[in-house]
Order: structure tokens, then sequence, then C-alpha cells
């Protein structure tokens, strides 16, 4: 049975190493204390661990997509154990990349929330991509191949856990989570 941890980024597993309030560019990122050693607890127990994360500073113009991309793949190389990450770059929750490591670089896809249409009640099947919306969270469940038996969401702020309980998911506060691992 499929066993799923989903990991906010920013402020739960990784932080400036500059020290400034955000990543300023791809390699400005180091692990927090804690979360390392946790992230390989949950990947040793079983889990599939998939990164979920808000990355408005693109839309604002304080950084590239391109640097954005490169920010996630440089953290799949920190955190080796997490299959994929799924960023939202912009305040709308409609587009939402997957970025993957694979043996000769990366790969993303781009999903358009409108292109996600029940065909029943002709509703988008998914809310905003954007954190607290619950979107980005059911996007990640749906994108494994069995439905998981356990679902649980680590994040540092109240819009991850809006989003989990939007998403009707398990919530632990990032600071708990990795004080177990120090």
């Amino acid at each position: 049975m499929t066993k799923l941890l989903l990991v906010d980024c920013d402020g739960t597993i990784r932080k400036p190493a500059s020290r400034a309030k955000f990543i300023s560019r791809p390699t400005d990122q180091k692990i927090i204390s804690g979360a390392d050693k946790a992230v390989f607890s949950y990947y040793d127990q079983g889990f599939t661990i998939i990164g979920v994360t808000n990355q408005g500073g693109v839309e604002k113009g304080y950084k590239t997509l391109q640097n954005t991309i490169d920010e996630q793949v440089y953290t799949l190389r920190l955190f080796p154990q997490i299959k994929y990450i799924f960023f939202c770059p912009d305040y709308a929750g409609m587009l939402l990349y997957k970025v993957c490591l694979k043996s000769d670089g990366y790969d993303f896809d781009v999903f358009n929330r409108q292109n996600f249409i029940d065909l029943n009640t002709n509703e988008l099947v998914y809310d905003s991509f954007r954190k607290p919306g619950s979107g980005m969270l059911k996007m990640a469940i749906d994108s494994l191949d069995d439905y998981p038996s356990e679902v649980l969401f680590v994040g540092d702020s109240p819009e991850d856990e809006a989003a989990a309980v939007g998403a009707a998911v398990d919530f632990i506060w990032a600071s708990v989570w990795r004080q177990q691992f120090l």
C-alpha cells in the first residue's frame, strides 16, 4: 500500500543560505536542521515523498520561472528521497509545475487548472493550486499510481494547514516534525 508524505519546501525543509527572507538564486538554500533526517526516516518507512510549494515570487518578478525550476532541481538534489516537487507560480492558482530529476538532468510538466473539468458536473476538478487552496495537494495525491492508504502533510504556515484541511489529509507542523529527528 502506498503511503504519501507531502512536504512544504520553504520554511519546512529548506531556507535561504544567505539568511535573506526568500531564496534569491537556486543555490541560495540549505537544509533546515532535522529535515534531512525526517525525510529519510519517512522514506525508509516506505513513504513516497512529494514536495509542494507556492512560488509567488515568479508572478511578483522577484525570480524567473527558470530560476524557480532550477531551485526545485537543487532541492531535489539535496533531498534525493523526494520523488518530485510541485510548485504554483501564480496568485490565481491556475498553473502548477511538476519538477523531477532524470539521469541526464531534469524534466518538468505544466498543468492548467482549467484543463481539469468533471464531465458529469462541468465543474473544475481542482480548486486553486496555490495554498491555502487544496488543488496542489490533491494533484500530488492523484499523481500516484495507487491511492495512498495514508497521507501526511508537513508545513510551516496557516496556509499549509488550511490546504491540508481542504484536501482532507493529516497535517503536522514542521517544527514539531523536525524536532523528532534532532
